[in-house]
């Protein structure tokens, strides 16, 4: 899609009739952004009044509606995904009104002296998050050599009596390596989970090695993970499959 075709700008010298048509058109399938003098009602849960005063509103498609001002991260006002939107006129006053049904609340809008109103087509793409632990994990999973040559892929997210393990990996030998993962600085309790991991094998007389996985450790649980023999790797030098590029810069320090 061209970056013309994104948004199409609703003629806003129509009457207040004509618009209010435009707009309910509008709305199915694209985000509406509305600049213009507001002033807002809310019936709920509570109660709440607005004076008019220039604000922006965003109605999206699945229809949640932000109302902002010029500052702060919240919305002034705000109805979730699910509510019903529909734009009428009083007199010559375009309105909107936001009905949420469980638990009953409506916003109205009486929207003034519009400045411009766009519709657009947005992405519903998600989030990728880059530099948790799940994310060391997958590098790990995707690429065993970073923790042992020969090492191959039993599974991630292995559950135990103590929990989960993060990462398990098979030497050919059939020697297992246990893999916990941490994206911030490793302390004495990593050491001891991991121990916990290495001792349930073990107990079933199975050879196993535990390695912990992060991009710091404490000096403390230095000295704890040289006492139960583990190894420690350091994920500063691992590469996201997604960003192609070093997680050193998303730990924390």
């Amino acid at each position: 899609m061209h970056g013309a075709d994104l948004c199409t700008d609703i003629d806003i010298s129509k009457s207040c009739s004509e618009l209010a048509k435009d707009l309910n058109a509008a709305k199915h399938g694209r985000v509406l952004i509305l600049v213009g003098e507001m002033e807002i009602e809310y019936y709920g849960r509570a109660a709440s009044h607005a004076p008019r005063a220039p604000r922006l509103l965003v109605m999206k498609t699945d229809g949640a509606l932000l109302i902002h001002e010029s500052q702060k991260r919240e919305p002034l006002n705000w109805q979730p995904p699910g509510a019903r939107s529909s734009f009428e006129c009083v007199g010559d006053t375009l309105r909107l009104r936001s009905i949420r049904t469980s638990p009953k609340e409506e916003v109205i809008v009486d929207i003034y002296n519009v400045a411009f109103v766009k519709a657009c087509h947005l992405a519903t793409t998600k989030l990728v998050v880059i530099g948790t632990e799940e994310d060391i994990a997958r590098s790990i999973a995707s690429n065993p050599k970073l923790i042992d040559p020969r090492a191959t892929l039993v599974g991630t997210e292995i559950s135990t009596p103590y929990g989960k393990i993060d990462v398990l990996l098979k030497r050919p030998d059939g020697k297992l390596i246990v893999v916990e993962v941490k994206n911030e600085r490793a302390g004495i309790a990593a050491v001891a989970q991991l121990k916990r991991y290495v001792e349930y094998y073990r107990s079933q007389g199975i050879d196993v090695e535990g390695v912990l996985v992060a991009p710091s450790i404490s000096d403390e649980a230095k000295v704890a993970l040289l006492k139960e023999g583990f190894r420690f790797v350091d994920a500063k030098s691992f590469t996201s499959k997604t960003v192609k590029s070093s997680l050193d810069r998303f730990f924390s320090r």
